[in-house]
């Protein structure tokens, strides 16, 4: 009996201190988000970036379902996200003492869409994203892929803030 009070305790213990938390999906029904499926239908990327497309999929998605939205290209979207990326742009804003740069700034511009299912734009905005990276030769190259994960991570932020209150966006303008 002690030992399955112990084994009881330690799981509790472990629950609550692993940050788990229950989802609540009557709450999510009630205000319609899981009416709405969201398809991650294209991210279009003008010039070529090591990894940024997998980078963009990747927190793009986890953004839409932690909206708390269904992801599924399927017969049941309602709802097409298209995100182009109209440039990345590297600028050394930084110098060592032998005047090599070493000091970064990484700008990307991007255009998010939403439409519905009769392809409708709900949503048409220009993102424009800044991180800074330091690094001189190979360690510039890794840092820089480090830059462009934090890019992706705060146009997720920003998308994910936007999906959030779409609804609030399609009562404004119908």
């Amino acid at each position: 009996m002690k030992r399955y009070i112990f084994v009881l305790f330690l799981i509790l213990f472990t629950l609550t201190s692993c940050g788990y938390k229950a989802v609540d999906f009557s709450e999510r029904k009630e205000s319609g988000k899981l009416k709405d499926v969201y398809c991650l239908e294209k991210i279009s990327i003008s010039s070529p970036e090591a990894k940024l497309t997998d980078t963009l999929y990747r927190y793009l998605s986890s953004s839409i379902i932690s909206a708390g939205y269904r992801l599924e290209c399927s017969k049941d979207t309602t709802r097409y996200l298209r995100v182009y990326v109209g440039s990345v742009n590297t600028y050394p804003i930084g110098y060592s003492q032998s005047l090599r740069a070493s000091v970064y700034n990484v700008v990307i511009n991007v255009n998010v869409k939403v439409e519905n299912r009769k392809r409708e734009i709900l949503l048409n905005k220009n993102i424009s994203e800044t991180t800074q990276f330091f690094g001189t030769g190979l360690r510039a190259d890794i840092e820089r892929r480090y830059a462009m994960e934090k890019i992706g991570r705060l146009l997720a932020l920003r998308i994910f803030s936007m999906i959030s209150n779409i609804h609030k966006i399609e009562k404004n303008g119908s």
